[in-house]
């Protein structure tokens, strides 16, 4: 009998801590204490702080003078401090607060969805860059097949004799096979030129 009397003792007494701590620190609660202290500060100061033989009068007669009860302003002063001015900041700072935490929340998930957003944009950029440069090296491998170095003897002859030799690392390159296998665009570019300036001179002639 003690003993289910010791545990039913303990179970009333962690459901009463579990409560107090729950409605402390819930907003409601906690932001009404807080602007409770505020607003009384000088009482809680003197209650908590303040010697009670520095007194000329008993303790309990100097915190009552705190909220004087000589006219009706007294009243509705006191009522304020103690009920409506508590009441007020606390209906304010849960609303105000509560607004700028979704603001807050919606303002990060938006952060996330643009950071996302700008990812896969950066990551599509890279691909099609890659895929250009992968479609350009195709096409120039193409192009190298159909075009050979060796079967343009006469326009490689022509350019060598139009450039300087290519001297690279004290080895020397002919222009035209330089040309072919660093740059072959400008290779290609310059060959055409080429055959179109013969083909108007035979048509000339």
């Amino acid at each position: 009998m003690l003993e289910e009397a010791k545990d039913l003792g303990k179970e009333i007494i962690k459901d009463t801590k579990e409560v107090v701590i729950e409605r402390f620190f819930s907003p409601m609660y906690f932001y009404f204490i807080m602007a409770w202290i505020i607003y009384n500060w000088t009482f809680i100061y003197s209650l908590l702080f303040v010697d009670s033989d520095k007194f000329k009068k008993f303790k309990i007669d100097y915190l009552l003078s705190f909220y004087p009860t000589n006219s009706f302003w007294d009243y509705v002063c006191n009522f304020w401090h103690v009920i409506l001015g508590p009441s007020v900041s606390t209906y304010i700072l849960i609303w105000w607060v509560s607004i700028w935490s979704e603001k807050s929340f919606e303002r990060f998930e938006q952060y996330k969805s643009n950071k996302r957003t700008i990812k896969r944009k950066l990551e599509y950029e890279e691909k099609v860059t890659v895929a250009k440069e992968e479609r350009k090296i195709r096409n120039e491998e193409s192009d190298k097949n159909s075009i050979k170095y060796i079967d343009n003897e006469d326009f490689n002859d022509w350019f060598d004799d139009s450039n300087e030799t290519v001297m690279i690392a004290g080895l020397s390159y002919k222009p035209s096979e330089a040309l072919y296998n660093t740059d072959f665009e400008s290779y290609k570019e310059a060959l055409e030129e080429y055959n179109n300036s013969d083909t108007q001179e035979e048509e000339i002639s």
